[in-house]
């Protein structure tokens, strides 16, 4: 990852994730991707914070499935 890309990540870009609340398809492949390492870096972050329970449905969430 450059430089550009990690600062970006590191500082959540808010802008961002707000487009892609209200217009999800108006993202280039790169700005969803920048999203999806952001929140791979959250996860990362509060990896610590939270029980292994909730990272289990946590990953089972993102990967699709419901509890």
């Amino acid at each position: 990852m450059d430089d550009k890309k990690l600062i970006e990540t590191i500082w959540n870009d808010m802008v961002l994730k707000k487009r892609f609340e209200n217009n999800p398809y108006s993202l280039s492949c790169s700005e969803i991707e920048l999203l999806r390492n952001q929140e791979k870096f959250e996860e990362i972050v509060n990896w610590e914070k939270t029980s292994t329970h909730a990272r289990l449905l946590n990953n089972l969430y993102l990967e699709g499935y419901k509890h």
